[in-house]
Formats: C-alpha cells, sequence, structure tokens
C-alpha cells in the first residue's frame, strides 16, 4: 500500500489513477476483512464510480484537490449521506443520514475517495467490537475507533478517521503499530458526528506516515459555528510544521502518575531506553497526587453528558444498550450539579497547569497505552488511561509505533503538546524520531 503522499504523486505524474488505487484498496478489504472485520459497510459500486469521475475530472485537465484519487475509511458514527450511519448499535441500524458530516464534506472537497464506514464499538463506548488486530487475530485492536486502526494497519486505505473522548484514536493507534493523531480540541469541527459529550469529543486520524497524518489534518482543519467547540481562529499548518526546517534540541517532560504502576514491564522497560537516548533533555516531574481528581473529574464529565444525549435509550431501548453502556448511563443518572461543576473546576484547573507547562517544555512524552493490545477472549478494547488527562484537557497528542512487546505486538509512543499549537507538536516528533533513529 502506498502512502497517501505517495498515491497523490504517482496520480498527479500518471503513474496511477483513481480507480487503480481505488481497485487496489477494495482487492485488499476482500483479501483479508472477513478475518479482520474492520468494515461495517462498503458501497462497492459507488466507491468504482467516484474513483471514475475523479479521473474524468483530472482528465479533462481541472485542478485537483490536495487528496484526489486517495482512499479514505470513516468511523461509522460520522454521517455520510445515503449510507447508514449506526453509530455501533442495532437500535440506529437502519439510519441513513440525509447529509454528510462537515469532515466527510471536506474530504470530498479535496477529492478523496470515501471508501465506506469502520467499525465502531457501540455508540463509542467500552463494549469491544467484532473487529480483530491485523498482527494478531486473537487480540483486540482497542477501541472505540477500531475499525479505522485496523484498516490502516491492514493495509486496506492509506488513511482512516476516528474520534477520541477518553482513548479512541491513540490507543487503538499504539494496539495496531501505526500513527494516530488527536488534533487540539476545536481544529476540526464535528457537525454531523455522534455527540457523547460536547466537551470531550475529539476527531482524529490513522496513517502509516506522519505526512499522511498532517496531510489529511489540514485538510480537516476548519472552523465551523455549528459546533460550539470550534473557534474563529486560524488552523495550524500541519504540511509547514513537516517541512520545518527546524530540528534544534528540544525539551520534554515525564509526568509521573498513578497508573504509570500498571505499566507492563515491556512498556517500562523501553521508555527507560527511551528516557536514556533522550538523556539531559528529558526532565521527570511527580504528578501523582492530583492523577486520582483528573481521571474522576473526567468520568463524571463524560458519564453526565453521555446520559444527556444517550440516555432516553435506557427507557426506549434498554435490551438493545451492551452491559458498559447501560452501566455507565444508570451511573450517570445519579450524578448531581455539584460533582458535575466540581469535575469542570477540576478540569479548568489542569488545562491553566498545563498551560504553564508547556511554557517550559516542548512537550509531554508518556505511553499510548499500558502495553500491548488484549486478548480478544479478556472481553476488553484496553484500559484508555494514558489517554484520559490529555482528552480531558482538549491537548494534541500523536502516538508514534516505535516499541513492542513480548508477544511481538506493537506498544506505542504518545507525545503531547500544547493547546493549539499542533505544528510545534508534528515538530518534535519528527525530532524525536531522528533522536531515537
Amino acid at each position: 500500500m502506498f502512502s497517501a503522499v505517495e498515491i497523490i504523486s504517482k496520480i498527479e505524474s500518471g503513474q496511477l489513477t483513481a480507480l487503480e488505487v481505488t481497485q487496489a484498496c477494495l482487492d485488499a478489504i476482500e483479501a483479508t476483512d472477513s478475518n479482520i472485520r474492520a468494515w461495517e459497510y462498503i458501497n462497492r459500486e459507488a466507491v468504482i464510480k467516484r474513483a471514475v469521475e475523479l479521473d474524468a475530472h483530472q482528465f479533462a485537465g481541472r485542478r485537483i484537490g490536495r487528496l484526489h484519487g486517495v482512499p479514505v475509511g470513516i468511523k461509522d458514527i460520522i454521517d455520510t449521506a445515503d449510507s447508514p450511519t449506526a453509530c455501533g448499535s442495532p437500535i440506529l441500524r437502519d439510519r441513513i443520514p440525509e447529509n454528510s458530516a462537515r469532515i466527510v464534506q471536506l474530504l470530498e472537497a479535496e477529492g478523496a475517495v470515501i471508501m465506506g464506514k469502520t467499525v465502531t464499538t457501540e455508540f463509542a463506548f467500552m463494549s469491544p467490537s467484532k473487529t480483530r488486530n491485523p498482527h494478531n487475530l486473537d487480540y483486540s485492536p482497542g477501541g472505540s475507533s477500531a475499525g479505522s486502526a485496523a484498516a490502516i494497519a491492514a493495509g486496506h486505505v492509506p488513511l482512516a478517521i476516528g474520534s477520541q473522548t477518553n482513548g479512541s484514536v491513540i490507543r487503538p493507534a499504539s494496539f495496531c503499530g501505526i500513527f494516530g493523531l488527536k488534533p487540539s480540541a476545536g481544529i476540526i469541527p464535528r457537525a454531523g458526528v455522534l455527540e457523547t459529550s460536547d466537551l470531550l469529543d475529539q476527531i482524529g486520524a490513522f496513517a502509516n506516515t506522519i505526512d499522511d497524518l498532517a496531510l489529511i489534518c489540514d485538510v480537516l482543519a476548519d472552523y465551523d459555528a455549528r459546533d460550539p467547540q470550534s473557534f474563529a481562529m486560524p488552523r495550524p499548518d500541519f504540511h509547514r510544521a513537516i517541512n520545518s526546517s527546524n530540528r534544534d534540541q528540544k525539551s520534554v517532560a515525564w509526568i509521573m502518575f498513578d497508573y504509570m504502576d500498571e505499566l507492563d514491564a515491556d512498556t517500562l522497560a523501553g521508555f527507560e531506553q527511551i528516557k536514556s537516548a533522550l538523556r539531559s533533555t528529558v526532565q521527570e516531574i511527580d504528578a501523582r497526587q492530583s492523577t486520582a481528581s483528573l481521571l474522576a473529574a473526567h468520568k463524571t464529565i463524560h458519564e453526565t453528558q453521555l446520559f444527556q444525549n444517550l440516555g432516553s435509550y435506557v427507557k426506549t431501548d434498554r435490551k438493545h444498550l451492551s452491559a458498559p453502556v447501560l452501566e455507565a448511563l444508570e451511573r450517570a443518572s445519579s450524578i448531581t450539579h455539584a460533582e458535575y461543576n466540581t469535575a469542570i473546576k477540576v478540569r479548568d484547573e489542569a488545562i491553566e497547569f498545563f498551560e504553564n507547562l508547556f511554557l517550559e517544555f516542548d512537550a509531554i512524552i508518556t505511553p499510548a497505552a499500558l502495553g500491548e493490545a488484549p486478548l480478544l477472549s479478556e472481553q476488553t478494547t484496553g484500559n484508555p488511561v494514558c489517554c484520559t488527562i490529555w482528552s480531558l484537557i482538549g491537548v494534541p497528542c500523536i502516538t508514534l509505533p516505535v516499541l513492542s512487546g513480548a508477544n511481538g505486538l506493537p506498544i506505542g509512543v504518545q507525545l503531547v503538546g500544547k493547546y493549539a499549537d499542533d505544528e510545534h507538536l508534528i515538530e518534535t516528533s519528527k525530532w524525536f524520531l531522528d533522536i531515537l533513529g
């Protein structure tokens, strides 16, 4: 599978057509997805028709877009007109939106081929999906963006879109051994995407290279007044960050949280090697006293807003809700206004604390997950705790497929950046990979 950047170059030079690229992806999906099960819905005729139209547009001498002919997978909580968006739930099995989400419109406007809908966990929550990890089918790909991460790792498509409310981009990217990027909250608009938490829901992307992540995030970065998280300010220029010649030495923080005690031995050993390679550029900070309050604040906000958005299903479709979703909704029904307001205060204080911290550091280095992917038999998508705090405060995060564990499965390294300074996080990630060789 070529990268998205390579595909565009080859299409522009006439070495490939959009139809050839699309057919290659359809063939790859047909060859392996009966086992991996990354895809929820694909309309082959519509996909091929789109590719033919893109080729005709190019052959007529018209200007082509930044993603011309590039196949993209879309998480099945993101509306696509004239095709199902079921959000991983039997309750919405027959739902076909009238309009596509804003991000789908942005992708299509730049010439992308929307290949179909990738599998999500139920309502983008914790109940495992049917998708398997392409590295070993006995293991989980993570969640909730299970299908998007697996589709990239399997070579089905070069780009895929996911979302993160807790750890749903960074963790599956880690488990599947690919690159995942969750830009700062408000950079990518959410209009037409399932809302579980107005304060915490964020859009992210998956690819096999940082350059591809930068490409698609530049396309997706847009202001949309319908999204209260979106802000009317210039967006980061991811392409500029990728091509920046600034490779000055960076300063990174290794923050000790309580959950670090739960790291797998392989993860811990890998990070000790990384810290040794970084030498004096890394500084340790002890934040164990604040861990519990930050995790609790995220849970209170998440479950309160989950109940606001999905609570009606407890009465109307209770029998169709999985245990994790039902239990979360029932817990949320007893959360008081005072508890919610306290959680918001903790979040506000955390935002201020980390904003000040990034005056001193270029990035925070931290695990993307506690270790390798769990076995499917364990009936879990993995613990999202390594991502929770960063989703709470909405800062940009990227996971890099750097380490591996005893089972031969990938372990990601997560870099966290300053809010709305996504360009600098990309620069720091490139510097980090240079350091590691």
